[in-house]
C-alpha cells in the first residue's frame, strides 16, 4: 500500500466520520474512494463497514457521556432494524453491482433532499416534542424496511432514519443524531458478519478509513453540540445536493 493511499483513506474517513455524525451520508463519499482505489461495488461496500462501526463507536459512546443519548429506546428502535439489516446485507452481498449502487443512492438523495423542505420547523426544532412509550405497527415497519437499505448499502442509511425520527418521532436534531448512529453501530456487527463471511472486506483498507472515520466521529459530536439545528439542517442539505451532481456527473457519466 502507498503512502497516496494511506493519506486518502485516513482523509476519507475522517471527512466521513464528521459528516456522518453532522447529518449522514459520509459513505457518500467513503464508497467513491474504495471504488477508486480498485476494489469491486460489492467488497467496497463490505470494507466501508470497517470503518463505520470504528466512527460509530467513538461517535456513541461520547454521546452517550454527555447524556444526549435515550438507551432504552435506542435498542427498542434497533429489534426492526437489526432484522431488516440481515435481510438486506445478504443480498447486496450476492447481488449489488456498482450500477444498482449508483441509482440507489442518487434516489435516495433526491428523496431525502425533499424531506428536508417537508416541514422544516421540525427539522430546527430545539427540544423533543414527545415522550417515547413505544414502537407502533406503522413505525416497526418503517424501520424494517429501513434496516433493509442499511443492510444492503450503508450510504444513507442514517439520513433515513434521522428523518423518521425527527419527521414521525418528533427528536430534536441533536438526539436524532445520537439515536441514528445508536441504530448505525446496532446493525453495523449483523453486516459485517454476512460480508466477512463472503469474503467481501480488505482489512487494511478498512481499518486505516476507519481510524479517520473514528477521530472524524469524535469531532462531529462536538461540532453538533456548538451549531444551531438551523445550520445543522442547512450543512445536511449541501451535503445531499453535492452528493447528488457526484453521483450525476462521476459515476453514471
Amino acid at each position: 500500500m502507498d503512502f497516496v493511499t494511506v493519506i486518502s483513506l485516513l482523509m476519507a474517513g475522517m471527512i466521513c466520520g464528521i459528516v456522518n455524525v453532522i447529518g449522514g451520508g459520509g459513505s457518500l463519499l467513503a464508497l467513491p474512494v474504495l471504488l477508486a482505489l480498485g476494489l469491486p461495488a460489492g467488497v467496497a461496500n463490505g470494507t466501508n463497514r470497517i470503518a463505520i462501526l470504528l466512527q460509530d463507536i467513538v461517535a456513541v459512546t461520547t454521546f452517550h457521556k454527555q447524556k444526549q443519548l435515550p438507551l432504552r429506546e435506542g435498542f427498542i428502535l434497533s429489534v426492526p432494524v437489526i432484522i431488516g439489516a440481515m435481510v438486506g446485507a445478504w443480498l447486496a452481498a450476492e447481488y449489488l453491482t456498482e450500477t444498482i449502487l449508483n441509482i440507489v443512492i442518487l434516489l435516495l438523495t433526491v428523496l431525502m433532499i425533499a424531506a428536508l423542505f417537508f416541514q422544516p420547523d421540525k427539522w430546527t426544532r430545539i427540544k423533543n416534542s414527545i415522550v417515547f412509550c413505544g414502537l407502533t405497527v406503522s413505525n416497526f415497519i418503517l424501520l424494517f424496511f429501513i434496516g433493509f437499505y442499511g443492510g444492503f448499502i450503508q450510504a444513507g442509511f442514517t439520513y433515513l432514519v434521522l428523518a423518521v425520527l425527527v419527521l414521525r418521532m418528533g427528536h430534536n436534531m441533536v438526539t436524532g443524531d445520537a439515536l441514528k448512529l445508536f441504530l448505525n453501530l446496532m446493525i453495523l456487527p449483523v453486516a459485517l458478519i454476512i460480508f466477512i463471511y463472503h469474503a467481501q472486506i480488505v482489512w487494511n483498507y478498512g481499518l486505516l478509513m476507519g481510524v479517520g472515520s473514528a477521530v472524524g466521529g469524535y469531532w462531529g459530536v462536538k461540532f453538533v453540540h456548538t451549531w444551531s439545528p438551523v445550520f445543522i439542517r442547512s450543512i445536511l442539505l449541501i451535503l445531499l445536493v453535492l452528493s447528488a451532481l457526484y453521483i450525476i456527473f462521476f459515476r453514471m457519466m
